[in-house]
């Protein structure tokens, strides 16, 4: 009998582990002041996207409820939906940018502002730098957590306010 409690109690547990990692995954953690950028070249194509903690977009997390909240996260939808404000390919590889999305997502106390920007290049092996506008944009921004996946190269970088480029001469 104590063998058959033990058996069941275990099961029990074991179910319960499973059905919690088969639950829906909340926002990833973050940490303020902290953005990701992913740079993917799929051919000539050359996609980026942010993701980046609310706080650092509108200096705060909340769902905006306040007329003020609520203007400022328009603004900053507006901002984020224009590349020239984020992301600049240099202009040796005639990028031309063919896809722009902006949005924010709210999951409890936490949001997280993604914008995605899609460019094709007619001369993508020509790219040498990546120009980054976002920190003049965000004040509560202070790093960004750069990861390249390219035909040539992939890498990852740490760069922040006083470093406004990134060299990517012989990645596409």
């Amino acid at each position: 009998m104590f063998l058959k409690i033990i058996f069941f109690i275990s099961f029990a547990l074991i179910t319960q582990l499973s059905a919690h990692d088969n639950k829906k995954k909340s926002l990833k953690s973050h940490e303020h002041g902290v953005g990701i950028l992913n740079i993917v070249q799929e051919g000539n194509m050359l996609q980026f996207e942010y993701e980046m903690p609310g706080y650092d977009i509108v200096g705060f997390e909340y769902k905006a409820e306040k007329k003020e909240d609520i203007g400022k996260i328009k603004k900053a939808i507006k901002i984020l939906s224009d590349h020239k404000n984020m992301i600049k390919p240099s202009g040796s590889a005639e990028c031309e940018n063919i896809e722009s999305d902006a949005k924010v997502i709210y999951e409890g106390k936490h949001s997280e502002f993604i914008s995605k920007y899609k460019f094709d290049c007619k001369k993508i092996s020509d790219l040498k730098i990546i120009y980054i506008n976002h920190f003049s944009k965000f004040q509560y921004s202070k790093k960004l957590n750069v990861k390249i996946v390219a035909n040539n190269k992939k890498t990852a970088y740490v760069i922040n306010k006083s470093k406004k480029i990134i060299n990517v001469k012989g990645f596409f």
